[in-house]
């Protein structure tokens, strides 16, 4: 403990720290990129792993470039890890990490991952943000590996009308516990969700259209002010969504997930579509077009009402209420294509099973965490469902979170 080592750095985690191995033992470094050599002491150990802190960089990475933000770093905000690095290796990461994941926790031999895409800016891009009170008279965000909270001026991934409204309510009061905010990028809606202590109602006074609500610690929300849902325009559709079902944190990357799914789907007219875990209907909507009918199964209520209401206009739209292993077994009308985009605990037990029993041949697989999908190859495989190929989209640049879209066949 607390070993100042020498170290090579040839590989990256999910979690965007960069890895080396010290006489068998994965040593996780932040802040640092494959390539480099650097100079670290060890602030975490155990027998197969350690993790270690950065102090200096022997031989930086060509791929290393000066971070935006003056919050960057060990002792800042934790938002962003990966600001140091150029966006183009950002991507080669994202492929690096989800290949990783399928070997070593899928078992798939040499899998197809393509190189991670964007779409859209890599800044200014959020559209949805969520800030604690930094007992400091404002909000921020929690610094690296911690509950402590690093008050924020302004962050430069917010979009110009989310900065805008971060502006107006950063602030803090003893008793507000967090705030949450989110913007229509074409609507121009703006929606504020509080959290204080023991539910307590704060005095407000706004002069612009928001929308507040306060956010109960039994689960429901309390509308303070104005509506009680939001619209943005994603693909050229516009959809509902709220404060227990927002919509996505970036626009352009929403509409880059879309385009890569139906590319995989190949969707023409003539078949019938189920999307599980369907969500408030991001799916539905911007597939129906393409497919002579589209099911959704989805169990969160606040997710199929708003599937419900953006769907309202499609005459070729079936929705399903419920657990989709429930829903699934009592479906039998065949299907030609599947979408499922579960959980981090997975597909729920015989998804996939059942998803072969009615037909489906080509499946798409879109998850944010690659373990997840990692794990479900196993069911998918016994279902006779084939790995083709997988593409990560760069849903947060900036940091090492991205979307998967991967590609079965049988």
């Amino acid at each position: 403990m607390n070993d100042i080592i020498d170290l090579k750095l040839t590989g990256i985690a999910h979690g965007g720290e960069a890895l080396g191995k010290l006489e068998q033992r994965v040593i996780f470094v932040a802040y640092a990129l494959p390539g480099e050599r650097v100079r670290v002491q060890i602030t975490e150990s155990h027998k197969r792993w350690a993790r270690a802190r950065l102090l200096e960089i022997l031989e930086p990475s060509p791929s290393r470039v000066p971070p935006q933000c003056p919050m960057f770093g060990p002792q800042g905000c934790g938002g962003c890890q990966w600001q140091h690095v150029q966006p183009d290796t950002q991507l080669d990461y994202l492929r690096r990490v989800l290949k990783d994941a399928l070997q070593r926790l899928g078992g798939l031999k040499n899998p197809l991952v393509r190189k991670g895409r964007s779409a859209g800016p890599a800044w200014r891009y959020r559209t949805r943000a969520h800030f604690r009170a930094s007992g400091q008279g404002g909000l921020g965000l929690n610094k690296p590996q911690s509950r402590q909270v690093q008050a924020l001026e302004t962050c430069p991934l917010l979009a110009p009308d989310l900065d805008a409204l971060y502006q107006e309510f950063n602030v803090a009061w003893d008793g507000l516990r967090s705030v949450e905010m989110m913007v229509g990028r074409d609507s121009g809606d703006k929606m504020v969700i509080l959290r204080t202590r023991n539910d307590a109602l704060p005095l407000l006074e706004v002069d612009f259209p928001v929308s507040i609500l306060l956010a109960r610690h039994d689960g429901t929300m309390q509308p303070l002010l104005g509506e009680t849902h939001y619209f943005e325009t994603i693909a050229g559709y516009t959809y509902r969504f709220g404060p227990q079902a927002p919509g996505p944190t970036n626009i352009a990357a929403a509409e880059q997930i879309i385009q890569q799914t139906r590319a995989y789907l190949r969707a023409r007219p003539g078949q019938v579509l189920m999307d599980v875990y369907s969500g408030s209907g991001l799916f539905l909507q911007g597939l129906a077009e393409h497919v002579s009918m589209v099911i959704g199964i989805e169990e969160d209520l606040a997710a199929m009402e708003n599937a419900a209401f953006n769907c309202s206009h499609l005459d070729n739209v079936a929705l399903h209420e419920g657990p989709p292993a429930k829903v699934l077994r009592k479906l039998l009308d065949p299907i030609d294509l599947a979408i499922v985009s579960p959980p981090d605990e997975g597909l729920g037990h015989r998804i996939a099973p059942n998803l072969a029993r009615l037909g489906a041949r080509r499946l798409v697989y879109i998850t944010e965490n690659p373990a997840t999908l990692a794990r479900d190859l196993p069911q998918l495989q016994r279902a006779n469902y084939r790995f083709l190929e997988a593409t990560p989209i760069h849903t947060a640049p900036q940091t090492y979170h991205f979307t998967t879209v991967a590609l079965f066949t049988r």
